[in-house]
């Protein structure tokens, strides 16, 4: 997976997480507080983020190696920017809503990406990944 794709969810999901915990504040504590996403997970098997991913690197070096003239260009960069904040609003509102209800349906106050944290708090993902209908990744060969 490219750093340019993590880029896209790195810095919105964890927007969409804090915003997913502080909606919880006031759930019973029965276990851990906290649960983590790993983001990278979603990312790697999530066809729906893959497609959109792909689709916008397609219309990017379409884009960039078109013959237009410099202010059709424009215009299609500003398409393009158009397009690319509508998916991110898309895939970021279906992580953020699965989230949510998982942190709801299991009392965790706070939801932070596994990426971003050093230790601690139980993985969800599994359960994001189910809500989201993203196919359980293949076990790697040994």
């Amino acid at each position: 997976m490219t750093d340019s794709r993590r880029h896209h969810l790195s810095f919105i999901v964890p927007a969409a997480l804090a915003l997913a915990a502080l909606s919880l504040g006031g759930c019973a504590q029965t276990h851990s507080r906290i649960a983590v996403v790993r983001v990278s997970e979603l990312e790697a098997n999530w066809p729906k983020f893959q497609n959109y991913y792909n689709q916008l690197q397609a219309n990017y070096q379409a884009i960039s190696q078109s013959k237009v003239s410099p202010a059709e260009k424009r215009k299609a960069l500003a398409q393009f920017q158009d397009e690319e904040k509508r998916w991110n609003d898309e895939v970021t509102n279906d992580v953020r809503t699965a989230v949510t209800d998982i942190a709801k349906q299991r009392n965790y106050q706070i939801v932070v990406t596994k990426e971003g944290t050093a230790y601690g708090g139980d993985d969800i993902t599994p359960d994001v990944m189910k809500a989201l209908h993203i196919p359980e990744p293949s076990p790697s060969p040994k």
